[in-house]
């Protein structure tokens, strides 16, 4: 147990030495130790509101990811993922920027804090990290290049019914927009915020769950993907 407890110091200290922003808390369904999880999911960002000295700005962005879980012990995992989004509203100078799609990947770890089998509740807390890297915008022969750095710390509390596992939990983020147009370089920050957690788990079949998220107050976003545990 004390092992556990320094592992799990220890990774919340690593990534609140970071800027910190919003990513999904993955919900509820963890694989056991040694197992894997495998699965899609698509994260939209729909108004999350960033700012400089000169622009302020609401950045949206979609995402699609092949995920990929590992159970390190029982009560923690490993969360990876790979694959590909955009960015939209950047504003610079009053001059509009989407950039159209392209990778992006993030990282995280979840600990499962609390569970009581009898009553079926469960306290999961979670750190995670999204950047996305989207292709370059050209405009007026000025080359304009984006990335967007998301980072999240969450803790969910869920109870599971024989419809599904219903959750609801809170955030802390910050996100950071880091910019380039020719050989100028630049960046964005949002303020800390807290936010709200919605969302719920529910079993398709034999090891395959169904994923539904939404995340309010400090952004708008939308989070829905399937997995399968082996």
């Amino acid at each position: 147990m004390r092992r556990f407890l320094v592992i799990c110091i220890s990774i919340s200290f690593l990534f609140l030495t970071k800027p910190v922003s919003s990513a999904p808390t993955c919900g509820t369904i963890m694989p056991q130790s040694r197992k894997f999880q495998y699965g899609a999911a698509v994260n939209s960002i729909f108004k999350y509101k960033m700012n400089n000295s000169v622009d302020r700005v609401n950045v949206k962005s979609n995402q699609v990811f092949f995920t990929l879980s590992y159970g390190i012990f029982d009560r923690l995992c490993f969360d990876g993922k790979i694959g590909t989004g955009d960015i939209r509203g950047d504003k610079t100078s009053n001059i509009n920027l989407d950039y159209n799609a392209s990778w992006g990947g993030g990282y995280g770890f979840r600990v499962k804090a609390y569970e009581d089998e009898i009553k079926k509740i469960k306290i999961i807390y979670g750190v995670h990290h999204i950047s996305i890297h989207p292709s370059s915008e050209e405009v007026n022969s000025v080359k304009y290049k984006s990335i967007l750095d998301d980072n999240q710390i969450d803790a969910i509390i869920s109870k599971e019914y024989d419809f599904g596992i219903p959750y609801i939990g809170c955030k802390v983020s910050k996100s950071r927009l880091l910019r380039r147009d020719n050989s100028e370089s630049s960046s964005m920050h949002s303020k800390v915020k807290a936010g709200l957690v919605l969302g719920y788990d529910v079993k398709t079949n034999e090891d395959t769950y169904l994923n539904i998220e939404t995340r309010l107050i400090d952004e708008t976003a939308f989070n829905v993907g399937i997995s399968r545990i082996f």
